[in-house]
Protein backbone atom coordinates (compact mmCIF):
# COMPACT_ATOMS: atom_id res chain seq x y z
CA UNK A 1 0.00 0.00 0.00
CA UNK A 2 1.08 3.52 -0.75
CA UNK A 3 0.75 6.26 1.93
CA UNK A 4 -2.95 6.78 2.57
CA UNK A 5 -3.25 10.25 0.91
CA UNK A 6 -1.59 8.83 -2.21
CA UNK A 7 -3.74 5.71 -2.20
CA UNK A 8 -6.93 7.77 -1.70
CA UNK A 9 -6.02 10.06 -4.59
CA UNK A 10 -5.48 7.04 -6.85
CA UNK A 11 -8.66 5.29 -5.71
CA UNK A 12 -10.80 8.40 -6.21
CA UNK A 13 -9.70 8.50 -9.85
CA UNK A 14 -9.73 4.74 -10.39
CA UNK A 15 -6.04 4.84 -11.20
CA UNK A 16 -4.58 1.39 -10.66
CA UNK A 17 -0.83 1.88 -10.14
CA UNK A 18 1.55 -1.00 -9.58
CA UNK A 19 4.05 -0.80 -6.74
CA UNK A 20 7.75 -1.32 -7.41
CA UNK A 21 10.81 -1.40 -5.14
CA UNK A 22 13.72 0.93 -5.76
CA UNK A 23 15.88 -2.02 -6.83
CA UNK A 24 13.34 -3.19 -9.40
CA UNK A 25 14.30 -2.10 -12.90
CA UNK A 26 12.41 -4.73 -14.92
CA UNK A 27 9.69 -2.37 -16.09
CA UNK A 28 11.90 -0.53 -18.55
CA UNK A 29 10.15 2.61 -17.38
CA UNK A 30 11.56 6.12 -17.10
CA UNK A 31 12.34 6.96 -13.48
CA UNK A 32 11.28 10.44 -12.43
CA UNK A 33 12.25 12.58 -9.46
CA UNK A 34 10.71 15.68 -7.93
CA UNK A 35 12.81 18.65 -6.82
CA UNK A 36 11.46 21.33 -4.47
CA UNK A 37 12.66 24.88 -5.06
CA UNK A 38 11.76 28.34 -3.81
CA UNK A 39 12.49 32.02 -4.22
CA UNK A 40 11.03 35.27 -2.92
CA UNK A 41 7.87 34.71 -5.00
CA UNK A 42 7.13 31.28 -3.56
CA UNK A 43 7.82 27.53 -3.92
CA UNK A 44 7.52 25.19 -6.89
CA UNK A 45 8.13 21.54 -7.73
CA UNK A 46 10.16 20.49 -10.76
CA UNK A 47 9.74 17.01 -12.31
CA UNK A 48 12.52 15.55 -14.43
CA UNK A 49 14.10 12.19 -15.30
CA UNK A 50 16.36 10.75 -12.63
CA UNK A 51 19.18 10.76 -15.20
CA UNK A 52 18.91 14.51 -15.83
CA UNK A 53 20.39 17.51 -14.05
CA UNK A 54 18.38 20.67 -13.52
CA UNK A 55 20.34 23.68 -14.78
CA UNK A 56 19.53 26.38 -12.26
CA UNK A 57 21.41 29.05 -14.20
CA UNK A 58 19.41 28.42 -17.40
CA UNK A 59 16.16 28.34 -15.43
CA UNK A 60 16.96 31.65 -13.74
CA UNK A 61 17.92 33.34 -17.02
CA UNK A 62 14.68 32.29 -18.76
CA UNK A 63 12.25 32.85 -15.88
CA UNK A 64 13.98 35.84 -14.34
CA UNK A 65 13.82 34.22 -10.90
CA UNK A 66 16.69 33.11 -8.65
CA UNK A 67 15.69 29.71 -7.29
CA UNK A 68 17.38 27.84 -4.46
CA UNK A 69 16.66 24.47 -2.89
CA UNK A 70 13.72 24.53 -0.51
CA UNK A 71 14.95 24.59 3.10
CA UNK A 72 15.05 21.18 4.76
CA UNK A 73 12.70 22.31 7.52
CA UNK A 74 10.14 23.54 4.99
CA UNK A 75 10.31 20.27 3.07
CA UNK A 76 9.91 18.25 6.25
CA UNK A 77 6.81 20.23 7.20
CA UNK A 78 5.41 19.81 3.69
CA UNK A 79 5.77 16.02 3.77
CA UNK A 80 4.48 15.83 7.34
CA UNK A 81 1.42 17.86 6.38
CA UNK A 82 0.52 15.24 3.75
CA UNK A 83 1.57 12.21 5.87
CA UNK A 84 4.47 11.41 3.56
CA UNK A 85 8.03 10.23 4.23
CA UNK A 86 9.49 11.92 1.16
CA UNK A 87 8.50 13.53 -2.17
CA UNK A 88 5.61 12.09 -4.14
CA UNK A 89 5.01 12.04 -7.86
CA UNK A 90 1.35 12.88 -7.30
CA UNK A 91 1.88 16.47 -8.33
CA UNK A 92 -1.56 17.91 -7.48
CA UNK A 93 -1.36 16.57 -3.93
CA UNK A 94 0.97 19.34 -2.74
CA UNK A 95 -1.05 22.06 -4.51
CA UNK A 96 2.21 23.64 -5.61
CA UNK A 97 3.14 25.30 -8.87
CA UNK A 98 4.68 22.58 -11.04
CA UNK A 99 7.17 22.57 -13.91
CA UNK A 100 7.47 19.44 -16.05
CA UNK A 101 10.66 18.89 -17.99
CA UNK A 102 9.94 18.15 -21.65
CA UNK A 103 12.48 15.32 -21.64
CA UNK A 104 10.03 13.04 -19.79
CA UNK A 105 7.57 13.05 -22.70
CA UNK A 106 7.16 10.17 -25.13
CA UNK A 107 7.56 7.16 -22.82
CA UNK A 108 5.01 4.42 -22.23
CA UNK A 109 5.63 3.85 -18.51
CA UNK A 110 7.07 5.84 -15.63
CA UNK A 111 8.41 5.17 -12.14
CA UNK A 112 7.43 7.93 -9.71
CA UNK A 113 8.29 8.47 -6.04
CA UNK A 114 5.32 7.34 -3.96
CA UNK A 115 5.95 9.28 -0.76
CA UNK A 116 7.27 6.11 0.90
CA UNK A 117 11.00 5.43 1.00
CA UNK A 118 10.86 1.80 -0.06
CA UNK A 119 8.34 2.02 -2.90
CA UNK A 120 7.82 3.58 -6.32
CA UNK A 121 4.64 3.92 -8.39
CA UNK A 122 4.47 2.53 -11.92
CA UNK A 123 2.29 4.72 -14.14
CA UNK A 124 1.27 4.58 -17.76
CA UNK A 125 1.65 7.59 -20.03
CA UNK A 126 -2.11 8.22 -19.87
CA UNK A 127 -2.07 8.21 -16.06
CA UNK A 128 0.88 10.60 -15.96
CA UNK A 129 -0.82 12.93 -18.44
CA UNK A 130 -3.84 13.02 -16.12
CA UNK A 131 -1.59 14.09 -13.24
CA UNK A 132 0.01 16.77 -15.38
CA UNK A 133 -3.37 18.16 -16.41
CA UNK A 134 -4.75 18.23 -12.85
CA UNK A 135 -1.65 20.01 -11.56
CA UNK A 136 -1.87 22.56 -14.39
CA UNK A 137 1.83 22.06 -15.00
CA UNK A 138 4.00 24.05 -17.37
CA UNK A 139 6.27 22.14 -19.76
CA UNK A 140 9.80 23.53 -19.84
CA UNK A 141 13.29 22.41 -20.83
CA UNK A 142 15.84 23.32 -18.18
CA UNK A 143 17.66 20.00 -17.78
CA UNK A 144 20.57 18.11 -19.34
CA UNK A 145 21.26 14.38 -19.48
CA UNK A 146 23.90 13.77 -16.83
CA UNK A 147 24.96 10.27 -17.75
CA UNK A 148 28.72 10.25 -17.90
CA UNK A 149 29.61 11.38 -21.41
CA UNK A 150 33.38 10.95 -21.22
CA UNK A 151 35.59 7.84 -21.23
CA UNK A 152 37.91 7.54 -18.22
CA UNK A 153 41.02 7.11 -20.36
CA UNK A 154 40.89 10.71 -21.61
CA UNK A 155 43.96 12.79 -20.90
CA UNK A 156 42.98 14.83 -17.83
CA UNK A 157 45.30 17.75 -18.50
CA UNK A 158 43.94 18.21 -22.02
CA UNK A 159 40.39 18.16 -20.69
CA UNK A 160 41.23 20.71 -17.99
CA UNK A 161 42.87 23.01 -20.55
CA UNK A 162 39.90 22.63 -22.91
CA UNK A 163 37.51 23.41 -20.08
CA UNK A 164 39.32 26.56 -19.03
CA UNK A 165 39.71 27.70 -22.64
CA UNK A 166 35.96 27.30 -23.13
CA UNK A 167 35.20 29.28 -20.01
CA UNK A 168 37.75 31.92 -20.98
CA UNK A 169 36.06 32.33 -24.35
CA UNK A 170 32.96 33.34 -22.43
CA UNK A 171 35.00 36.01 -20.64
CA UNK A 172 34.56 34.28 -17.34
CA UNK A 173 38.33 34.42 -16.91
CA UNK A 174 40.61 36.94 -18.57
CA UNK A 175 43.69 34.87 -19.19
CA UNK A 176 44.15 31.12 -19.37
CA UNK A 177 47.60 31.31 -17.82
CA UNK A 178 46.18 33.08 -14.77
CA UNK A 179 43.39 30.54 -14.42
CA UNK A 180 45.64 27.48 -14.53
CA UNK A 181 48.48 28.87 -12.47
CA UNK A 182 49.73 25.95 -10.39
CA UNK A 183 50.33 26.93 -6.76
CA UNK A 184 53.76 25.96 -5.47
CA UNK A 185 54.04 22.88 -3.31
CA UNK A 186 54.48 23.95 0.33
CA UNK A 187 58.05 23.67 1.55
CA UNK A 188 57.01 21.32 4.35
CA UNK A 189 55.20 19.03 1.90
CA UNK A 190 58.19 19.00 -0.45
CA UNK A 191 60.50 18.01 2.41
CA UNK A 192 58.09 15.32 3.61
CA UNK A 193 57.83 13.86 0.09
CA UNK A 194 61.62 13.63 -0.12
CA UNK A 195 61.73 11.99 3.28
CA UNK A 196 59.05 9.53 2.18
CA UNK A 197 61.41 8.22 -0.51
CA UNK A 198 64.34 7.79 1.89
CA UNK A 199 64.46 4.24 3.31
CA UNK A 200 66.86 5.43 6.02
CA UNK A 201 64.75 8.37 7.17
CA UNK A 202 64.71 8.92 10.94
CA UNK A 203 62.15 10.21 13.40
CA UNK A 204 64.35 13.19 14.21
CA UNK A 205 64.31 14.34 10.57
CA UNK A 206 60.51 14.18 10.33
CA UNK A 207 60.10 15.94 13.66
CA UNK A 208 62.45 18.69 12.48
CA UNK A 209 60.36 19.28 9.33
CA UNK A 210 57.11 19.41 11.29
CA UNK A 211 58.54 21.82 13.88
CA UNK A 212 59.48 24.27 11.12
CA UNK A 213 55.75 24.78 10.47
CA UNK A 214 54.16 26.07 13.71
CA UNK A 215 50.60 25.33 12.56
CA UNK A 216 51.48 21.79 11.48
CA UNK A 217 53.40 21.19 14.70
CA UNK A 218 50.49 22.36 16.86
CA UNK A 219 48.02 20.20 14.99
CA UNK A 220 50.22 17.12 15.26
CA UNK A 221 50.59 17.51 19.03
CA UNK A 222 46.82 18.08 19.40
CA UNK A 223 46.08 14.95 17.40
CA UNK A 224 48.52 12.81 19.36
CA UNK A 225 47.09 14.15 22.64
CA UNK A 226 43.44 13.59 21.65
CA UNK A 227 41.27 10.95 23.38
CA UNK A 228 40.91 9.14 20.05
CA UNK A 229 44.49 7.87 20.23
CA UNK A 230 44.34 7.25 23.96
CA UNK A 231 47.87 8.44 24.65
CA UNK A 232 49.00 7.51 28.18
CA UNK A 233 51.94 9.87 28.11
CA UNK A 234 52.21 13.63 27.90
CA UNK A 235 52.87 14.78 24.33
CA UNK A 236 54.66 18.13 24.16
CA UNK A 237 56.83 17.86 21.03
CA UNK A 238 56.60 16.53 17.49
CA UNK A 239 59.18 13.91 18.42
CA UNK A 240 56.93 12.66 21.25
CA UNK A 241 53.94 12.49 18.92
CA UNK A 242 55.86 10.45 16.36
CA UNK A 243 57.86 8.14 18.59
CA UNK A 244 55.46 7.56 21.48
CA UNK A 245 51.95 7.72 19.98
CA UNK A 246 51.37 7.87 16.23
CA UNK A 247 54.37 6.26 14.58
CA UNK A 248 56.63 7.41 11.76
CA UNK A 249 54.56 6.33 8.73
CA UNK A 250 51.34 7.63 10.20
CA UNK A 251 52.77 11.09 10.90
CA UNK A 252 54.51 11.18 7.52
CA UNK A 253 51.24 10.75 5.67
CA UNK A 254 49.11 12.75 8.12
CA UNK A 255 51.31 15.84 7.93
CA UNK A 256 51.62 15.52 4.14
CA UNK A 257 47.84 15.49 3.76
CA UNK A 258 47.35 18.38 6.18
CA UNK A 259 50.03 20.43 4.44
CA UNK A 260 48.49 19.93 0.99
CA UNK A 261 44.99 20.63 2.28
CA UNK A 262 46.07 24.08 3.47
CA UNK A 263 47.86 24.98 0.23
CA UNK A 264 44.75 26.22 -1.57
CA UNK A 265 41.88 28.35 -0.36
CA UNK A 266 38.19 28.45 -1.20
CA UNK A 267 36.53 31.60 -2.54
CA UNK A 268 35.38 33.89 0.26
CA UNK A 269 31.84 33.83 -1.07
CA UNK A 270 31.74 30.03 -1.16
CA UNK A 271 28.52 28.53 0.24
CA UNK A 272 30.25 26.39 2.86
CA UNK A 273 33.33 26.67 5.02
CA UNK A 274 36.13 24.17 5.47
CA UNK A 275 34.81 22.50 8.62
CA UNK A 276 32.57 19.99 6.76
CA UNK A 277 35.46 19.28 4.38
CA UNK A 278 37.87 18.40 7.19
CA UNK A 279 35.25 16.42 9.11
CA UNK A 280 34.70 14.25 6.04
CA UNK A 281 38.45 14.04 5.40
CA UNK A 282 39.22 12.94 8.96
CA UNK A 283 36.43 10.35 9.03
CA UNK A 284 37.42 8.91 5.65
CA UNK A 285 41.12 8.81 6.55
CA UNK A 286 40.54 6.92 9.79
CA UNK A 287 38.00 4.60 8.18
CA UNK A 288 40.48 3.80 5.39
CA UNK A 289 43.17 3.05 7.95
CA UNK A 290 40.90 0.71 9.89
CA UNK A 291 39.68 -1.10 6.78
CA UNK A 292 43.26 -1.90 5.76
CA UNK A 293 44.05 -3.03 9.30
CA UNK A 294 41.06 -5.39 9.12
CA UNK A 295 42.56 -7.10 6.08
CA UNK A 296 45.15 -9.93 6.36
CA UNK A 297 48.43 -8.94 8.04
CA UNK A 298 50.41 -8.63 4.80
CA UNK A 299 48.25 -5.60 3.96
CA UNK A 300 48.78 -3.76 7.26
CA UNK A 301 51.91 -1.95 6.07
CA UNK A 302 49.65 -0.13 3.60
CA UNK A 303 47.54 1.47 6.36
CA UNK A 304 49.45 4.77 6.40
CA UNK A 305 49.08 5.25 2.63
CA UNK A 306 45.40 4.35 2.90
CA UNK A 307 45.08 7.06 5.56
CA UNK A 308 46.59 9.61 3.15
CA UNK A 309 44.18 8.57 0.37
CA UNK A 310 41.28 9.12 2.73
CA UNK A 311 42.57 12.45 3.96
CA UNK A 312 42.93 13.72 0.38
CA UNK A 313 39.93 11.92 -1.16
CA UNK A 314 37.98 15.18 -1.62
CA UNK A 315 40.99 17.41 -2.26
CA UNK A 316 39.43 18.18 -5.64
CA UNK A 317 36.76 20.23 -3.84
CA UNK A 318 39.41 22.75 -2.81
CA UNK A 319 41.17 22.57 -6.20
CA UNK A 320 37.81 23.28 -7.84
CA UNK A 321 37.31 26.40 -5.72
CA UNK A 322 40.87 27.56 -6.43
CA UNK A 323 40.85 27.08 -10.22
CA UNK A 324 37.23 28.08 -10.85
CA UNK A 325 36.38 30.62 -8.14
CA UNK A 326 33.73 32.38 -10.20
CA UNK A 327 31.95 29.07 -10.81
CA UNK A 328 32.34 27.62 -7.33
CA UNK A 329 29.09 28.91 -5.85
CA UNK A 330 27.16 27.94 -8.99
CA UNK A 331 28.54 24.40 -8.89
CA UNK A 332 27.66 24.00 -5.21
CA UNK A 333 24.12 25.25 -5.87
CA UNK A 334 23.65 22.68 -8.64
CA UNK A 335 24.97 19.88 -6.44
CA UNK A 336 22.53 20.89 -3.71
CA UNK A 337 19.62 21.11 -6.16
CA UNK A 338 20.36 17.78 -7.86
CA UNK A 339 20.94 15.22 -5.08
CA UNK A 340 19.86 12.44 -7.47
CA UNK A 341 22.86 13.07 -9.77
CA UNK A 342 26.47 11.99 -9.04
CA UNK A 343 28.61 15.02 -8.19
CA UNK A 344 31.20 14.16 -10.86
CA UNK A 345 28.53 14.23 -13.56
CA UNK A 346 27.22 17.62 -12.45
CA UNK A 347 30.71 19.12 -12.48
CA UNK A 348 31.44 17.68 -15.90
CA UNK A 349 28.23 19.11 -17.34
CA UNK A 350 29.04 22.57 -15.97
CA UNK A 351 32.81 22.65 -16.49
CA UNK A 352 33.85 19.79 -18.74
CA UNK A 353 35.94 18.21 -15.94
CA UNK A 354 35.27 17.01 -12.40
CA UNK A 355 36.99 17.51 -9.05
CA UNK A 356 38.74 14.12 -9.04
CA UNK A 357 40.36 14.84 -12.40
CA UNK A 358 41.52 18.23 -11.14
CA UNK A 359 42.89 16.80 -7.89
CA UNK A 360 44.72 13.93 -9.59
CA UNK A 361 46.25 16.27 -12.16
CA UNK A 362 47.55 18.66 -9.50
CA UNK A 363 48.79 15.90 -7.17
CA UNK A 364 50.61 14.24 -10.05
CA UNK A 365 52.14 17.60 -11.00
CA UNK A 366 53.40 17.90 -7.44
CA UNK A 367 54.97 14.44 -7.58
CA UNK A 368 52.65 12.67 -5.14
CA UNK A 369 52.81 8.84 -4.94
CA UNK A 370 51.24 7.15 -7.95
CA UNK A 371 48.95 4.92 -5.88
CA UNK A 372 47.45 7.97 -4.16
CA UNK A 373 46.89 9.80 -7.47
CA UNK A 374 45.20 6.72 -8.98
CA UNK A 375 42.96 6.19 -5.95
CA UNK A 376 41.69 9.77 -5.98
CA UNK A 377 41.27 9.92 -9.78
CA UNK A 378 39.29 6.67 -10.07
CA UNK A 379 37.49 6.48 -6.71
CA UNK A 380 34.09 6.93 -8.40
CA UNK A 381 34.76 4.32 -11.09
CA UNK A 382 37.09 1.68 -9.59
CA UNK A 383 36.15 -0.95 -12.18
CA UNK A 384 38.29 0.89 -14.77
CA UNK A 385 41.11 1.88 -12.41
CA UNK A 386 44.65 0.98 -13.49
CA UNK A 387 46.89 -0.95 -11.13
CA UNK A 388 47.63 -0.64 -8.29
CA UNK A 389 43.95 -0.50 -7.37
CA UNK A 390 43.81 -1.65 -3.74
CA UNK A 391 43.39 1.91 -2.47
CA UNK A 392 40.98 2.84 -5.28
CA UNK A 393 38.61 -0.02 -4.44
CA UNK A 394 38.94 0.45 -0.70
CA UNK A 395 38.29 4.19 -1.02
CA UNK A 396 35.22 3.54 -3.18
CA UNK A 397 33.85 1.06 -0.64
CA UNK A 398 34.67 3.38 2.25
CA UNK A 399 32.81 6.28 0.62
CA UNK A 400 29.78 4.07 -0.02
CA UNK A 401 29.67 2.95 3.59
CA UNK A 402 30.09 6.44 5.02
CA UNK A 403 27.36 7.85 2.77
CA UNK A 404 24.93 4.97 3.28
CA UNK A 405 24.91 4.11 -0.44
CA UNK A 406 24.34 0.57 -1.68
CA UNK A 407 27.45 -1.56 -1.98
CA UNK A 408 28.94 -2.46 -5.33
CA UNK A 409 29.26 -6.25 -5.09
CA UNK A 410 31.80 -6.45 -7.92
CA UNK A 411 34.10 -4.04 -6.10
CA UNK A 412 33.85 -5.81 -2.74
CA UNK A 413 34.56 -9.19 -4.36
CA UNK A 414 37.96 -7.88 -5.47
CA UNK A 415 39.02 -6.91 -1.92
CA UNK A 416 40.48 -9.18 0.79
CA UNK A 417 37.64 -8.06 3.05
CA UNK A 418 33.93 -8.93 3.02
CA UNK A 419 31.28 -6.26 2.78
CA UNK A 420 29.86 -7.20 6.20
CA UNK A 421 33.29 -6.89 7.80
CA UNK A 422 33.86 -3.51 6.18
CA UNK A 423 30.41 -2.30 7.20
CA UNK A 424 31.02 -3.26 10.83
CA UNK A 425 34.36 -1.44 10.84
CA UNK A 426 32.93 1.81 9.47
CA UNK A 427 29.73 1.74 11.53
CA UNK A 428 31.70 1.16 14.74
CA UNK A 429 33.99 4.07 13.91
CA UNK A 430 31.07 6.41 13.24
CA UNK A 431 29.16 5.40 16.38
CA UNK A 432 32.03 5.08 18.86
CA UNK A 433 34.43 7.75 17.62
CA UNK A 434 32.27 10.20 15.64
CA UNK A 435 32.38 12.99 18.21
CA UNK A 436 36.12 12.69 18.77
CA UNK A 437 36.74 12.74 15.01
CA UNK A 438 34.72 15.96 14.75
CA UNK A 439 36.95 17.46 17.44
CA UNK A 440 40.03 16.42 15.44
CA UNK A 441 38.52 18.06 12.35
CA UNK A 442 38.07 21.33 14.27
CA UNK A 443 41.81 21.31 14.93
CA UNK A 444 42.43 20.90 11.19
CA UNK A 445 40.42 24.04 10.40
CA UNK A 446 42.36 26.19 12.85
Amino acid sequence: MFPWPVQKYLDDRAMNCVESTRKDSDFGAMRLCVLYLEDSLGPLQYVLPETHMLRLNTMSEVLGRNFTVMAQGTRTELFKKHDLDEPTGLLPLTQMHTLIDKSILGHSHYLLPSGRKDALMVMTADQLNQLVEESQSEKVGFSSDSRRPWPPEHDDESMILASVQSLTSLRIRQRLIETLEIPPLPDSARRILRLRLDPDARVEELASIVEMDPSLNAQLICWASSPYYGARVQVSTAYDAISRVLGFDMVLNMTLGLSLGKTLSLPKDGPTGLKPYWEQAAMTALAMQRLIQKMPKNYHKQAATAYLCGLLHNFGFIVLGHLFPMHFSLICRHIEANPHIPVANIEHLLLGVNRNQLAAWLLQTWGMPEEVVIAIRFQDMPSVSPEPDLFTRTLHLCSQLLSGAEADEFITMKLPLSYDEAQNVVESLMIEQGEQIRMLANQMVS
